[in-house]
């Protein structure tokens, strides 16, 4: 009896263990069924016919189905029509080769986005079910796919602008390129290596190629660099290499990200932009003219080396059309060369240019649109040629002309007017005459004036005979052509000069060179040229001041040179070009009849010589007269 009960004991014993292994087992089995359902990968089970024979939560929701619905239908009706061929012949190698297999497929997801799978799957033992994971890489799938294209893109971007890109491990040597860095270094993917990177670079920039990468290693800083790669079939081409260290914490650099653009063309254009401005610089400078271009505001570009000559430096420097043609207008007057041009008008004109310290210039002025191809910003070209000795020429050869046709006229009114008046003052004089040798005329009171107005007649009969003898003086060639010493006749002049009560005031001075060597001339017209030329001096001081006359000899233009300077009252610029007019005067009436310079001009000009004037409002006047050397 009590050995039954022992073992029934142990019975109840191995029962109660067992009920706890069933429970355990239990709930080890709801656990795993747990986790097969909320797995976040989808599990499938098919047949050997590739029916679905279990699925769990995750692979339903992948399918697009409901558990119990998915029973019993085909797998490939879920894939896409374009991947069921290539699914069936997976599934059969998987149920050969019992081996686990893997492929990616592409689930028909009916009115969704597309779904992409990798399946992994393997046959049971049995070889009559085979188990499938479904993994969900529907993103990995886009972001592949938005990978590819970014690269693609990349790859594009870079053979368009003939960028390469490359990184590198300063540590290991370990390099990566792009294929546009390949394309342009001529190298193919397995040449790709750091060795031959370096020897491709130029001889003449290697040191300065790896002096900024090194100190782009040790100092972790970013630089830009343009040099030459002497390719191996001998080819020479401009780069621009960019680089940007990556460091880490400890400020170490891990790694060297660059690109490397291929800039050989830009360099031969830069070349040939710099080839043709020196071209254009050369015929700038080859021109005689000045020539400035303006840019459409109207400011200076570019100018050749003739425009110092017209304007100063401080003008030309940053300045413009202002600055140049109208300094003493606030604003662009509507005649301004540079602006009509810049409209689209060619202008011709001529300006007269007056400097401080410099003489009167005439300008001819030639302005040109040049049309900017977009139509926007016009420029303008203007050419400026100084034409004063053609002018100063110009008024010489007027001035002679006019000379020589008064002289006609002179000569032919003197003669006919000097009868008339030798007639009238004969009379008159006779008049006077009888006045004295008959005084009982001069008892009638009625006569009392008569002598008065006969003193009259007769003085101013003989004014206009000695006006009349100038003028036949004017027209009058002389024959009293001889050897003239010109200092001893100044000398001379001045002596004369000297001992008149009206100059005392006044000091006249003379440098006259010792060099001057005699001419052939005639020596009374001569010293009526200075003498006119002095007493004018004298007369344009008023109050005190200087007269200052003298010599000096040029050998090698053959030309002797008189110079007479006052510090008088100055000629104003509007009337110095009429003080060669015959019976032009500036004096007050009674002081003269306007021949004196007109006669000076016609000797001078006759003894094949020039006579010009320089002079200043309130400066006072300076009248130069040449006069060739004749060797006899």
């Amino acid at each position: 009896m009590k050995k039954n009960q022992v073992r029934q004991h142990e019975l109840e014993k191995q029962i109660e263990e067992l009920r706890r292994a069933n429970e355990e087992l239990e709930r080890s089995r709801n656990k795993y069924a747990f986790l097969y359902d909320v797995a976040p990968v989808g599990y499938v089970t098919l047949d050997g016919c590739g029916d679905i024979q279990t699925v769990n939560l995750t692979g339903a929701m992948l399918l697009g189905m409901e558990r119990p619905d998915l029973a019993g239908l085909p797998f490939e009706r879920f894939v896409s029509a374009e991947d069921r061929s290539s699914f069936t012949e997976f599934l059969q190698m998987v149920f050969a080769c019992r081996d686990k297999k893997t492929c990616r497929l592409k689930l028909a997801n009916v009115g969704g986005p597309p779904l992409y799978v990798r399946i992994d799957m393997m046959a049971t033992a049995s070889g009559k079910e085979c188990h499938a994971a479904l993994l969900d890489i529907t993103e990995r799938k886009r972001s592949e796919e938005a990978l590819r294209e970014s690269e693609y893109k990349l790859s594009k971007a870079q053979a368009m602008s003939h960028v390469g890109s490359w990184s590198s491990d300063p540590a290991t040597g370990n390099l990566g390129v792009s294929d546009e860095l390949l394309r342009i270094m001529r190298l193919n993917r397995a040449e790709a290596t750091q060795e031959l990177f370096v020897a491709l670079i130029h001889p003449e920039d290697h040191d300065n190629v790896m002096h900024h990468l090194r100190r782009g290693i040790e100092q972790g800083c970013n630089y830009e660099i343009e040099h030459r790669l002497l390719l191996r079939d001998g080819t020479v081409k401009w780069v621009n290499t960019i680089v940007e260290p990556s460091v880490n914490l400890a400020k170490q650099v891990i790694r060297l990200y660059g690109t490397t653009q291929d800039i050989t063309e830009r360099k031969q254009d830069e070349v040939r932009l710099r080839n043709k401005k020196n071209e254009l610089q050369a015929i700038f400078d080859a021109v005689n003219d000045g020539v400035i271009v303006f840019d459409h505001n109207g400011l200076i570009q570019h100018l050749n080396h003739i425009c110092p000559q017209f304007f100063p430096m401080e003008v030309l420097t940053g300045g413009g059309c202002k600055d140049v043609f109208h300094p003493e207008v606030p604003m662009s007057p509507h005649n301004c060369p540079v602006e009509m041009a810049l409209h689209g008008e060619r202008v011709e004109t001529t300006m007269v240019s007056v400097r401080d310290g410099h003489h009167t210039r005439y300008i001819d002025i030639t302005a040109n649109p040049i049309k900017d191809e977009l139509g926007e910003k016009t420029r303008a070209l203007v050419f400026m040629r100084d034409v004063t000795l053609k002018r100063v020429h110009e008024m010489q050869m007027i001035q002679t002309e006019k000379m020589s046709s008064i002289g006609v006229l002179a000569t032919g009114v003197a003669h006919e007017i000097n009868n008339p008046l030798t007639s009238v003052a004969g009379y008159a004089e006779a008049l006077l005459r009888r006045f004295r040798d008959e005084p009982e005329l001069a008892s009638d009171s009625r006569l009392d004036v008569f002598p008065k107005y006969l003193e009259v007649i007769v003085r101013e009969a003989y004014h206009c005979k000695a006006i009349i003898g100038s003028l036949l003086n004017f027209g009058r060639k002389s024959d009293g052509i001889g050897t003239v010493n010109l200092n001893a006749l100044l000398k001379e002049i001045i002596e004369l000069i000297r001992h008149q009560p009206n100059f005392k005031d006044m000091e006249v001075i003379a440098n006259l060179a010792d060099t001057i060597p005699a001419i052939l001339g005639d020596p009374s017209g001569l010293r009526q040229v200075f003498m006119n030329l002095l007493i004018n001096a004298c007369h344009a001081i008023k109050g005190g001041g200087l007269v200052e006359i003298s010599t000096t000899c040029s050998e090698k233009e053959q030309a002797i040179y008189v110079q007479v300077r006052d510090t008088g009252s100055g000629i104003a610029p509007d009337v110095i070009d009429r003080i060669w007019d015959p019976f032009f005067t500036t004096k007050e009436v009674g002081q003269g009849v306007g021949l004196g310079l007109a006669l000076t001009y016609n000797i001078v000009t006759r003894h094949g010589g020039e006579i010009v004037v320089e002079s200043r409002l309130g400066e006072g006047s300076q009248f130069t007269v040449q006069l060739p050397v004749i060797r006899e």
